[in-house]
């Protein structure tokens, strides 16, 4: 009798006692995070920059047109004192560059238009989603057998 009251005890003692070492280490771990910050972090944390406030364009304004290189500039005024050998080369080099600039700007348009189709089809199916999780659902009903009439044999009998 005598060994069976001391593993109790003993077994109640060593509960108490990882108990006791669980809540200790909480506070310790509690104090270290609540502690002051010590004089290093404090130096760090004054000569840290004050926050800056960043602003974006929004998606819905224009576009800015691009704007000309001043080498192109250059080349495009001394063009009239040219010979006609190089303006007839240079003619057909602008046009070039000029469609290609259009379908550069044409590409953009069409990938920007792709994006914003992409977003919406999101936010509609987010939406959706959303009004799916508000409306009250019909309450499920699991069916265990067929539809004949129960026995009046009580709860439990047959």
């Amino acid at each position: 009798m005598a060994s069976t009251s001391r593993i109790f005890f003993a077994g109640v003692g060593t509960t108490f006692a990882i108990l006791a070492l669980g809540f200790g280490g909480g506070l310790m771990l509690a104090n270290t995070a609540l502690k002051e910050p010590s004089s290093l972090q404090a130096r760090a944390n004054s000569n840290s920059m004050s926050p800056v406030r960043v602003v974006l364009p929004t998606t819905a304004e224009a576009a800015q047109p691009p704007q000309q290189s001043p080498a192109l500039v250059m080349t495009a005024e001394p063009s009239q004192k040219l010979p006609t050998a190089v303006r007839e080369v240079q003619a057909p080099l602008e046009k070039q560059s000029a469609k290609a600039d259009i379908r550069r700007a044409e590409a953009e348009e069409r990938e920007r238009r792709k994006r914003y189709a992409e977003r919406k089809e999101k936010k509609i199916a987010i939406a959706r989603a959303h009004q799916q999780e508000q409306q009250p659902s019909e309450p499920r009903i699991i069916a265990l057998g067929g539809d004949e009439p129960r026995p009046a044999g009580g709860l439990f009998g047959n």
